[in-house]
């Protein structure tokens, strides 16, 4: 009887390490898909944006349009470093950058976390890809201008 017991704790327990592999491999999954689809939005935007350069066209021109002279960046991944380098010398100012990483530095520009103040500007930038909405949220409670998600300009034109 205690062989038999013993045997069902056993069991037991290799049945309980089993369903936590499985649960954290899922986890992995589902983390490397979610990962997966921001890299492909990613690389569709940066396909969009170099056939507008292909094409001639430059981002200013977007800007200058809509009268934003002076615009914040938020999110100073690659995204949000192509488009300062790319506004570098044109007639659009980009004043300073916004980022959640507190840590987070870029060479010759102001860089100030999101729950810092925001001086005023045209716009601001979202170049984060796949969480828009809740960093809209977010800024359009701390400053008092339009806040744009690069896919929608890189769309317009």
């Amino acid at each position: 009887m205690k062989r038999i017991i013993k045997r069902i704790g056993e069991l037991a327990c290799a049945g309980g390490l089993v369903y936590f592999v499985a649960r954290w491999q899922q986890k992995c999954i589902d983390h490397w898909k979610e990962q997966a689809e921001k890299n492909r939005a990613m690389f569709v935007l940066m396909d969009r944006w170099a056939s507008l350069r292909q094409d001639g066209r430059k981002l200013e021109e977007y800007f200058m349009k809509n009268e934003y002279g002076r615009i914040a960046v938020y999110g100073l991944g690659v995204m949000g470093q192509r488009l300062i380098k790319e506004l570098r010398d044109s007639q659009v100012e980009v004043v300073y950058g916004i980022d959640k990483n507190e840590d987070m530095t870029y060479t010759g520009l102001d860089v100030i976390p999101i729950r810092g103040e925001l001086p005023s500007v045209d716009a601001v930038v979202v170049t984060v890809v796949k969480e828009f909405e809740t960093i809209r949220e977010v800024l359009s409670k701390k400053i008092d201008c339009p806040v744009i998600a690069i896919e929608d300009i890189l769309g317009v034109f």
